[in-house]
């Protein structure tokens, strides 16, 4: 049940291609089948970070059973960070990555919740 929203203040000019890649992208990262990805965008987002309004994002990334291990947790960062970085031109200092486990019975789906 990967979920990836991604919010921030520059227009992302192709949002077909970039939730296309991040789909792909965040399949990969996260180990998970690409037919249960999500991607959310939501751009041109009045937002700040640091007190500008230089370009900038944040990211929520939720995902049953995936984020326990501290290590691969800041691997997943990075890789997110660099995609960020190459699809918005927005460095890695100007937005935060969130990683949530909403937990198996709290994730419904399919007129159910996960088992």
């Amino acid at each position: 049940m990967p979920s990836v929203e991604v919010k921030t203040n520059v227009k992302v000019p192709d949002k077909i291609t970039f939730l296309q890649a991040l789909t792909d992208k965040g399949a990969e990262i996260l180990n998970k089948p690409k037919e249960y990805m999500q991607i959310i965008l939501e751009d041109e987002v009045a937002m700040t970070f640091a007190g500008t309004s230089d370009p900038t994002f944040c990211v929520n990334i939720f995902s049953r059973n995936s984020f326990s291990n501290l290590s691969k947790n800041t691997e997943m960062s990075q890789e997110f960070s660099k995609f960020i970085e190459e699809k918005l031109c927005i460095p890695p200092n100007r937005g935060y990555f969130f990683l949530k486990d909403p937990g198996e019975h709290r994730c419904g789906w399919n007129n159910k919740t996960f088992p």
